[in-house]
């Protein structure tokens, strides 16, 4: 799987979760999980989530550290286990730093107590899953109770290489892994 840590600052606002965009930006063909730091902003008909658009919510944040992934041969519930797995990468990445348990993971939402570190969505185009994790880096601009990088003290710029080095080894031993066996009667 390749990885990139963007340099510049990217607004995220839905419309980059969809198939080939880490192509298009980046020149990464194929599996691919790419970082970068920027505002977030999704409303309307870019929220993938069903229940959030019904309810007219937005995700927002003046600072994010945000994670996309493209991985092609994956249906919709491989893609949400994905999600799972690079949510416990940045759990226990997090909780290392610290040297003690403060974020807690529950599904694909990362807490510090009671405010929510993370957004974080997974879904399928025709060709390929993808998966978007934001991290606030801040809290301001958040419409919700939030935690957020700052407050504990981590660099997002140092997590995200931690992250991309340790999930693209993950997704590369899971695909190696698959071709070492033999089918069963």
């Amino acid at each position: 799987m390749k990885t990139h840590l963007a340099k510049e600052e990217i607004a995220y606002t839905g419309k980059e979760l969809r198939s080939h965009w880490v192509l298009e930006r980046f020149g990464l063909k194929g599996d691919a999980i790419v970082a970068f730091v920027g505002t977030c902003m999704v409303a309307g008909k870019d929220l993938v989530d069903v229940d959030d658009f019904r309810s007219g919510q937005i995700v927002a944040a003046n600072r994010m550290l945000h994670f996309i992934v493209e991985i092609f041969r994956i249906d919709l519930i491989g893609i949400v286990f994905a999600q799972r797995l690079l949510c416990s990468i940045v759990t226990d990445l997090i909780n290392s730093r610290l040297g003690c348990a403060r974020v807690e993971r529950k599904g694909d939402d990362l807490f510090v107590g009671d405010g929510k570190l993370s957004v974080s969505i997974a879904t399928v185009s025709p060709v390929s899953g993808l998966i978007h994790l934001g991290l606030n880096i801040t809290d301001e601009g958040v419409p919700v109770k939030a935690s957020c990088l700052d407050e504990l003290g981590i660099d997002p710029h140092e997590l995200a290489t931690g992250v991309l080095e340790q999930f693209s080894s993950e997704v590369d031993s899971c695909f190696e892994a698959t071709g070492k066996v033999r089918p069963v009667n």
